[in-house]
């Protein structure tokens, strides 16, 4: 029997309360939950990004149990062609922000897009708090 395979992108640094609740919605769409993590290289958040390189990026992703396996990837053009999902998921703020050539390549070979509608948490925003609370 086949199963259905999701995939969900991202560079998931640092990895928060919101990623997991994203996690745990796209698992519910399928059978396989596989996490494209984001290359250091190609990580563009700003300075000092990312704060965890792509291998701890990994290995913590690895470790939660809705997630059944982990690749690397440089944009999620790479993840969609090295996984072939039938469901490629981002959480509702990426809504309208999908480019074009990832939308066409998902239309021409039947894969569904799918945005989680979980609680929203910013890794930017919670860095820039950090910041805040040790500069004192």
């Amino acid at each position: 029997m086949p199963h259905k395979v999701v995939l969900a992108n991202g560079c998931f640094d640092p990895f928060h309360y919101g990623h997991l609740l994203h996690l745990y919605a796209a698992r519910q769409l399928g059978d396989v939950l596989v996490v494209s993590v984001t290359r250091d290289k190609y990580v563009n958040k700003g300075p000092g990004r990312p704060v965890f390189d792509e291998k701890q990026r990994m290995a913590v992703l690895r470790a939660l149990a809705c997630v059944d396996e982990v690749v690397l990837s440089d944009d999620a053009m790479d993840a969609l062609q090295k996984v072939d999902p039938d469901v490629f998921v981002k959480g509702r703020e990426y809504e309208r922000k999908i480019r074009k050539k990832d939308e066409d390549y998902c239309a021409a070979r039947g894969i569904e897009i799918v945005f989680t509608d979980t609680e929203k948490f910013s890794s930017t925003a919670l860095l820039h708090h950090y910041d805040r609370l040790r500069q004192g």
